[in-house]
């Protein structure tokens, strides 16, 4: 393990405070002092010494702490920064050149408190500042996450090494621990783990320039990454050179330098990675952006596919352009894009000129071209629901603007979501489910409806008011649902089955209530998981009190023997970790308090939405939310609908 005290030196020439011996006149100083002190006199100091107080000392409140004190943690600064002719963040100031510590960190929570008094120089500096004192925390963060995976990996090895099958063995999955205990992804734990674990045995200058503030993480992790197929000593040529060359390069310019780098020393290494994510990774992905669309890439493809698809793209975006369809060509790559994925010929949409009648001069206007159909005229495919949709009953029927949530995508406005839901109830494959959640958002009832409705929508235009409660109550009428109860606190085993597998009416009820897999932070979709037994079956059984949904990742952690996983209540799970912290989960919880500030007036509903028929009783008074899913090939769209129900349940 690498040692926070033993990074060597980050710069050349000594560090202030630290080269007393260097000054001849200091020195001479210090002999006369101890003379005088041995002869029994108490020399009187000399004026510089109280007033020229240097920056890097802590104050003449506190004579006897140096950096390098073990005290140096609780130190703050004695009073306010002195002022002279070299600010403390300028650019030539003690401040802006300081290695971190816990000195600097107190100077620069005490510069951050007064902003505005600071100089466009010194903010600079307290920036510079704050990011090497991050770099060094990210240093302190790779000493125990090396620590850490020695720990797992050890207990793992020593398992295995007694002839324990992998499955079965302690220590397995330290990423998943991590990713836990950090609220962090799996991948994001798992690059932590193992660029520790190369920072701390094959790169220390690396490490070292960390401690010392000049490299942080980011930069850090792509070094590791294009150095994990060196040699031992090609590995410590490359940290070399790149630790010198990382604190005045960017990262993107850094990972690249890096990549060159890898290329000339193992040119079969970076090969043979190149390979291995071609096979392993290759994929479609689909996901949200950050302003609310999607995108939609290809990834770890062959670099000459990509080269020919993308100049494929770009010839049909210059006919289009050509041919005065309206847009940027970046925005008709993309329109060509979708095009060619949904089934349609892009060039369709190039309207012919019509002919030119044999009186008219060639200037006539009537034998200017029409204006060519926007690029945006065609509505998606009919596709059947293959996410989760929580879309609010009001932003579903116009009469609210609260945001949809597609599964893993994130959030949906109202205009997409009008346009995706009648997309999937058009086509066949398509089924509707209704859940009812109670007071504090979680489910209490579940149930489908009996084939396609294609027209389900149809005629439901936005109300005012009054008739708003009627439009739902139409819309519920007309899927003809019986709702079966989704158990809460006791268990009452009314719905256990004596198989292993679960029917399909137990399989929606617990997913209803857990819409993603129950263990702490991961958001995989409940209709993606496995519906695992807490209790192996068949001692535990079959229903909603046993059954929760989780990933095939943490349903194999689960069952590693130091991982424990109760389910103490339907839907509530304690998981209790190898290293003994405990964390406990509870049934998804539906925004509904939001639904019923955007659209007031479904919350206000009686008479006919009270008729529709329960196999359950809810106690008079109660706000309920309705949500409705659309379920194609055993996936779902959920739209949630946001009623109050008055009178007997």
């Amino acid at each position: 393990m690498g040692d926070l005290g033993d990074h060597g030196a980050s710069r050349s020439g000594p560090l202030p405070g630290d080269a007393a011996d260097a000054d001849v006149e200091w020195a001479q100083y210090v002999a006369w002092a101890d003379r005088e002190a041995a002869a029994g006199r108490v020399p009187e100091p000399e004026p510089w010494v109280l007033d020229e107080w240097e920056p890097w000392d802590f104050g003449p409140g506190d004579p006897d702490l140096a950096p390098g004190s073990p005290d140096l943690a609780e130190v703050e600064p004695a009073g306010p920064v002195p002022a002279g002719p070299k600010p403390m963040f300028a650019g030539d100031g003690a401040g802006d050149v300081m290695p971190p510590s816990p000195f600097l960190a107190a100077l620069t929570e005490q510069a951050a408190g007064d902003v505005a008094g600071l100089t466009d120089a010194e903010l600079v500096g307290v920036l510079r500042a704050s990011r090497r004192q991050v770099a060094r925390e990210q240093c302190k963060q790779v000493l125990a996450a090396a620590e850490f995976g020695r720990r797992r990996r050890a207990a793992f090895e020593g398992a295995r090494a007694r002839g324990v099958p992998a499955g079965c063995a302690p220590g397995g999955f330290p990423g998943e621990e991590l990713a836990i205990e950090l609220v962090i992804t799996r991948a994001e734990a798992g690059h932590l783990i193992d660029d520790a674990a190369d920072l701390t045995s094959r790169l220390p200058k690396t490490l070292a320039a960390m401690a010392a503030g000049l490299v942080d993480a980011g930069k850090a992790g792509w070094i590791t990454f294009y150095t994990r197929s060196l040699s031992p000593a090609d590995a410590a040529l490359a940290d070399e050179i790149l630790a010198a060359a990382a604190p005045e390069l960017r990262t993107e310019q850094l990972a690249r330098k890096a990549d060159a780098l890898e290329k000339k020393l193992n040119p079969e290494g970076a090969r043979a990675r190149r390979e291995r994510a071609k096979r392993d990774g290759q994929r479609v992905e689909a996901r949200r952006e950050a302003s609310g669309n999607a995108s939609l890439a290809g990834r770890e493809l062959e670099v000459a596919d990509v080269l020919a698809s993308k100049a494929y793209l770009d010839a049909i975006a210059a006919r289009l352009r050509a041919d005065g369809i309206p847009g940027s060509l970046d925005r008709l790559r993309a329109l060509a894009l979708t095009d060619l994925t949904q089934g349609r010929n892009p060039l369709d949409r190039i309207t012919p000129a019509p002919a030119q009648p044999a009186s008219a001069p060639p200037s006539s206007p009537s034998s200017s071209r029409p204006a060519p159909p926007s690029p945006g005229h065609a509505g998606p495919a009919p596709v059947p629901a293959l996410v989760n949709l929580i879309v609010p009953a009001g932003t579903l029927l116009g009469l609210s603007a609260a945001p949809a949530q597609a599964g893993g995508w994130g959030l949906l406005d109202r205009d997409e979501t009008r346009t995706l839901v009648p997309a999937a109830a058009a086509h066949p494959a398509t089924r509707w489910c209704l859940t009812v959640t109670g007071p504090d958002g979680t489910a209490i009832a579940h149930g489908c409806a009996r084939g396609p409705r294609p027209r389900l929508l149809d005629n439901l235009q936005p109300q005012p008011p009054p008739g708003q409660a009627a439009q739902l109550t139409e819309l519920l009428l007309r899927l003809n649902i019986t709702l079966t109860p989704v158990t809460r606190g006791t268990c009452d085993h009314a719905h256990a089955e004596d198989s292993y597998t679960p029917s399909r009416k137990l399989r929606h009820l617990v997913r209803a209530r857990t819409a993603t897999c129950d263990a702490p932070g991961c958001q995989s979709p409940a209709v993606n998981a496995d519906l695992d037994h807490t209790v192996p079956w068949p001692a535990g059984p079959t229903d909603q009190c046993n059954l929760a949904p989780r990933c095939r990742t943490h349903h194999r952690a689960k069952q590693a023997p130091d991982w424990t996983v109760e389910q103490i209540a339907p839907g509530v799970t304690r998981w209790t970790l190898p290293s003994g912290r405990t964390h406990v989960t509870t049934p998804t919880t539906y925004d509904s308090r939001l639904h019923r500030r955007l659209a007031p007036g479904l919350f206000r509903a009686r008479g006919r939405a009270s008729s529709l028929t329960y196999s359950f009783g809810v106690a008079g008074a109660q706000p309920l939310a309705f949500a409705l899913w659309a379920r194609g090939f055993a996936r779902s769209a959920v739209l949630n609908a946001q009623i109050r129900r008055r009178g007997a349940g």
